[in-house]
């Protein structure tokens, strides 16, 4: 049987495609980044090319190395779906997911278990809305760097209610599984105007109160409901890792994007 890899979409265009020059890109950025005394039950990351988001993810997955090196760690990978409008969620179902620095398993078992066990769900494991898929695809070359043994859980989301990914977060989070949910902000407004909405979004995380998102506008809302939710009724508490603009970032600030670095934790 043929192995199934999910191949990169976006290298060399989101960030480069060479392997030296990836990690070169990778380690400017996490070197740059705090390390806090948290240990992350789940992050919150942006999609965006490197040059305008990496600074900023950066900085959540610094905070990883915080986790016991020598365990091995499931990464419940969750993103909106870009290019593919579908309902309710795909799995990606593949064997190994393939980016400049290597190949990352699959857990196909625990996926197939899920699915095994809510047929009546909205879910599926076709491939397509993933072949594309950028929200996922940018996280992992920053999870190879910061996690020695890791295996991916990747879940790209359509047309569906947050409470079907908390429910996902539910089921497959425990010690050995981390969650992250990948969204950008607000996009287009200058700057201002821009850091003002945002502004609801950062508050939301902060206060784990999912009203503050009624006013937010981030491309991965149910995602970002989702955690703030299950934060919340779990008993996480949540900590704003950093914030910044493309204009802060990347210098145009007439036209921006946010991006947000957020962490849930245990006390």
């Amino acid at each position: 049987m043929e192995t199934t890899v999910r191949k990169p979409a976006v290298s060399n265009l989101f960030y480069p495609g060479d392997k030296d020059s990836l990690i070169y890109m990778l380690k400017s950025y996490l070197d740059k980044a705090p390390l806090y005394k948290i240990k992350p039950e789940a992050l919150v990351s942006p999609h965006a090319g490197y040059i305008y988001s990496g600074e900023v993810a950066a900085v959540g997955y610094k905070q990883l190395l915080n986790l016991d090196k020598n365990k091995h760690y499931d990464i419940l990978l969750i993103g909106p779906s870009h290019y593919v409008a579908f309902e309710g969620v795909s799995f990606g179902f593949y064997e190994f997911w393939e980016t400049p620095l290597g190949n990352v398993p699959i857990n196909k078992e625990r996926i197939f278990e899920f699915i095994r066990k809510n047929r009546d769900l909205p879910i599926t494991t076709n491939y397509l809305p993933h072949i594309k898929e950028h929200s996922l695809e940018v996280q992992v070359p920053f999870l190879q760097m910061v996690l020695k043994d890791f295996s991916l859980i990747p879940v790209v989301y359509g047309n569906t209610d947050y409470r079907l990914i908390e429910y996902i977060i539910d089921y497959f989070k425990n010690n050995n599984t981390i969650v992250v949910i990948s969204t950008d902000l607000s996009h287009y407004y200058p700057d201002e105007i821009a850091k003002s909405i945002d502004n609801y979004c950062n508050l939301a995380v902060k206060n784990l109160d999912i009203n503050y998102l009624n006013k937010c506008e981030a491309c991965g809302m149910l995602g970002l409901k989702a955690i703030i939710d299950y934060a919340k009724n779990v008993g996480w508490k949540s900590i704003i890792l950093d914030y910044k603009t493309s204009g802060d970032t990347a210098g145009d600030k007439s036209s921006v994007v946010g991006y947000g670095s957020y962490a849930f934790y245990k006390d």
